[in-house]
């Protein structure tokens, strides 16, 4: 049996300690794309692309990062004054995050997210945190983050077009995904890192009309929405 860990945990903190970092993302048809190292995740401001340097200006109030990571994000908008709190369910990503010095992180799931109403003004969901999640889960989690934001709060969320390939191994997934009566672009991966592997989750790539017709019920629209290349686009989400 595969031993189970706490996979984007180890990954950051071998990188973060100069140590081979170097694994792979799973797909649950067998598919498996390498990364030589994690330094994605470690980028400066001057390294991200041009759509989310553009997205992350949006940003205003009080805010929360939901899936902090390696830090990247709340490190860029700390160091610009902003008032930030991160959280995540990876005990060695929050470890990362004050060792590169988050000041504000705690170990907290999207899925229970335990705040007051009225705590935040910006809730960011970015590397694709936007669809963690089938549509119920997601209308679950974002009718919360509704109540735990400001009457003008805002959502500044990554999500991908699953549509925006010519892949024939994405392709056949999809199709798959159609003969199961699911969204095609409800995936199930997972990472592994030096033989050991992190759990299952599920990853809902999303184009534009599906994305509305998820967050209508919730409260929430799309106002605007900042593109790149491979289907990656960061919606902002208002009330």
């Amino acid at each position: 049996m595969v031993e189970i860990i706490d996979a984007f945990g180890e990954v950051y903190m071998a990188y973060y300690r100069g140590e081979p970092s170097n694994h792979i993302t799973e797909r649950d048809d067998g598919l498996i794309r390498e990364s030589a190292d994690a330094h994605y995740y470690f980028r400066t401001y001057k390294e991200w692309q041009k759509y989310e340097q553009d997205a992350i200006q949006e940003v205003k109030g009080k805010i929360l990062d939901i899936g902090l990571g390696a830090g990247r994000h709340t490190l860029y908008l700390q160091d610009k004054g902003h008032d930030i709190t991160g959280i995540d369910t990876s005990p060695l990503s929050l470890e990362v995050s004050r060792l590169r010095g988050v000041k504000k992180c705690m170990l907290m799931s999207l899925h229970q997210l335990d705040f007051p109403d009225n705590s935040f003004d910006t809730v960011l969901m970015l590397g694709q945190n936007l669809g963690l999640g089938n549509m119920e889960v997601m209308r679950s989690y974002l009718s919360k983050i509704y109540d735990i934001t400001s009457p003008d709060g805002i959502i500044i969320g990554e999500a991908r077009d699953p549509s925006n390939t010519t892949n024939p191994e994405h392709l056949a997934y999809y199709e798959r995904n159609r003969g199961l009566g699911l969204p095609i672009g409800l995936i199930k991966v997972r990472v592994g890192f030096q033989g050991k592997v992190g759990e299952w989750f599920d990853l809902f790539l999303m184009d534009q009309q599906l994305l509305e017709e998820i967050v209508a019920p919730t409260g929430w629209k799309v106002s605007k929405n900042y593109y790149s290349e491979h289907g990656m686009y960061i919606t902002i989400l208002t009330k």
